[in-house]
């Protein structure tokens, strides 16, 4: 039989101390705090971190409810910062489905931050870089001291440009056999947040390197790296050799700068 009140006994998450109690209808409360859940108390905002019970159908037959709550403080919106200076915009789309395989993961503002750009197309790469170390330059600070100093910035730039960053010829056949042991190959690129795998996308694991980027057939049209303080020299010296084969320059976006294939190898092993 369901309780005709439910008494609510409310928990600090923080202290861990109850802080109040009352005694609510039925239909004050939600059918489930299964899912995340935000309640007003006096005014102020609070988030359910935990419900003891969770249902409605526990909660109506005991008669009692603990919820355990956090406060939710405002936020300044001058306040806000973020840990990278630029991100690409838009992301590419993704398929419905990943289909089989083993696929390489990255977070959504990874993608595009350290990849190839023909040497054709420096001028636009130079004009988002100006944009990037005006970002440094003018919204950002360093927070923290020593070896716990962190760089946040309180503007962040989106780069729209180059679309399309590789206007020469790349075979991702020819990229595969430069790589030490033709690298091992993902099924394509997921974001973490994404259940489907991006259009056209490939990945290549090279020791702890890894390549990635999209390409049509053979044709790669975005080629991008993630560095590793293990990556082998050979990794590197393979990539320079691309990058010398196909006139390409690397453009390490988070950091402003355009590197030329004598470079790659203090980026790949930045150690």
């Amino acid at each position: 039989m369901a309780a005709e009140s439910v008494r609510v006994v409310f928990v600090d998450a923080e202290t861990e101390a109850e802080f109040a109690r009352t005694e609510l209808a039925p239909g004050q409360l939600p059918d489930s705090f299964e899912h995340e859940t935000r309640l007003d108390l006096g005014g102020e905002p609070w988030a359910v971190v935990r419900a003891e019970p969770p249902t409605a159908a526990q909660f109506l037959r005991s008669g009692s409810l603990v919820l355990t709550l956090r406060r939710i403080q405002p936020v300044d919106p001058q306040e806000l910062t973020y840990s990278l200076p630029t991100i690409f915009d838009p992301l590419p789309p993704a398929e419905d489905s990943t289909g089989p395989g083993e696929h390489f993961v990255i977070h959504e503002d990874g993608w595009r931050q350290a990849e190839m750009v023909s040497r054709q197309l420096a001028g636009q790469a130079e004009a988002e870089m100006r944009a990037i170390r005006e970002i440094f330059r003018q919204h950002s600070r360093v927070i923290g001291e020593d070896a716990s100093s962190v760089r946040v910035f309180d503007r962040i730039h989106l780069r729209r440009t180059p679309t399309a960053p590789i206007s020469t010829e790349v075979s991702l056949r020819r990229l595969s056999e430069l790589l030490p042991g033709g690298g091992r190959p993902y099924a394509g690129v997921r974001f973490r947040d994404a259940p489907g795998r991006v259009v056209d996308s490939f990945a290549i694991a090279s020791d702890p390197l890894v390549v990635y980027g999209q390409a049509q057939g053979d044709r790669v049209t975005t080629l991008c790296l993630v560095p590793s303080p293990d990556a082998a020299a050979e990794s590197a010296a393979g990539l320079a050799q691309a990058m010398r084969e196909f006139d390409l320059l690397l453009a390490d976006w988070c950091s402003g700068r355009l590197l030329d294939a004598s470079a790659i190898g203090a980026f790949v092993n930045p150690a």
